[in-house]
Formats: structure tokens, sequence, C-alpha cells
């Protein structure tokens, strides 16, 4: 179940028992414009995220990401159980992160500097996995143009794809104990997410059958099954 992020009153009214959470398993997400960093430029109907120096008259308020240096952005949505695979369109940026987060994760740094974020970053010419401000390098082919991430929320496992090359990157155990969250963070260029996908044909994973990874048609994707 995912549980749409559009503020206190719909959260407040699912903890009370008064409506019932909004699930979008399996479906697309958008990136949140109330959450993201004051020099990123939402476009593309909530797809894409852009360093723009020229966006600061957006006020900062405590749920924006504040980090210097370290431009971020989330969904717009909180997953607490199933399985649902995205993918990330990094193009030529060279400095990014992508995984998930906790809500409590500080917005002041880049995620997977803390607990309550794990992510696949490039810095440069290394790719690494980050959690808890460890990390361990990656191998990656260096002209990798998008990013799979697969979220299994039941089975305890978030693990990214080279999906061009139909490589398993790196995968975390993780004890969930929280929703979490998409989250994206940048220093140059773009990103452009594209949700709401099926799990690719070549994605050899033991749980697969049991979660909700199934060929679904995305608005935004559509009528493609496997991304490459």
């Amino acid at each position: 179940m995912t549980i749409d992020a559009q503020g206190p009153w719909m959260c407040l009214g699912v903890l009370m028992g008064i409506c019932n959470p909004v699930s979008l398993a399996g479906q697309p997400f958008k990136l949140d414009p109330k959450m993201a960093h004051k020099k990123l430029k939402i476009s593309n109907d909530g797809l894409q995220m852009e360093k723009d120096e020229s966006s600061l008259k957006k006020s900062h308020t405590p749920e924006r990401f504040s980090g210097t240096g370290c431009y971020g952005a989330a969904g717009n949505v909180f997953i607490d159980s199933g399985c649902h695979y995205w993918e990330v369109v990094v193009g030529s940026s060279t400095w990014y992160a992508i995984g998930v987060a906790y809500k409590s994760a500080p917005k002041n740094e880049w995620i997977g500097k803390n607990s309550s974020s794990w992510v696949f970053s490039r810095c440069n010419n290394n790719f690494v996995v980050r959690h808890n401000n460890k990390e361990m390098l990656v191998e990656v082919h260096p002209q990798m143009k998008r990013l799979g991430v697969l979220l299994d929320y039941d089975n305890n496992a978030l693990s990214f794809y080279d999906p061009a090359n139909s490589l398993h990157l790196h995968t975390f155990e993780v004890s969930f104990i929280l929703p979490v969250c998409p989250t994206f963070t940048i220093w140059n260029k773009s990103l452009m997410i594209l949700s709401g996908l099926p799990a690719p044909d070549f994605i050899d994973y033991p749980e697969q059958q049991e979660c909700n990874c199934r060929p679904q048609e995305s608005p935004y994707v559509s009528g493609m099954k496997a991304c490459h």
C-alpha cells in the first residue's frame, strides 16, 4: 500500500480512522514541489528535477530540502507495503543520489548520510551505495543513463539495476519500520522519473512472484513493459 502525501489533514484522517489511505500500489508517483529544494526546478508534469539557480523566490518551509551543494526532492507517496519498480533517467548528470528515505531523514544533507535513507550515488567517476554515511563502491558502466530501483517493502529489500545492460548493481537488506518515500538528490544537470513500471524480465528476484510486480500500463510510459 502507498499513502499519497497530500498533507497533514489526509495523514491525520488515516491515523484517526476517518478515511482509508489511498492505495497506489504499482502506480506512478510524481515529485512533490512542496518538498523540493529552492534551487530545483520541477517540470514535465512533476516528473523532472533540474538544478536552477534562478529559483530562489520560493519560500523556505520545514518540509523543504535545504542542503548546501546538494539539491533534494522527494516523491509524493509514502510506501509501507508491496513491491514497486521505477527508473530514473540520469542522463549526463555526474553527481546524484537516488533511493528511499523515512520522512524523518534530515533534509539539509545528502541522502544516504544518515540511518534513515538508503541510496545509489554517483560522485563524478565513483559509483557507490550509501547508508548511514557508510559507502561501498559498485562497478557500473560509466555511460549508464538510467537507473532501475526495485523496492520490495514486505521482503525488506531495496535493489538497484542498470536496465539498459540488464545488470543487478546492489541490494540493501533493510528491516523497514516506517513508510519510505522515493528520494532524489542532484548537484548538476537533471533527473527524470519513470514510475509505475513493471519489473523488467531480466530481474531474477526470488520473492518477485510474492509481490505485485506485474505488467501494468503507466500513463507516463504507455505500453513499455521493460525500459531499456
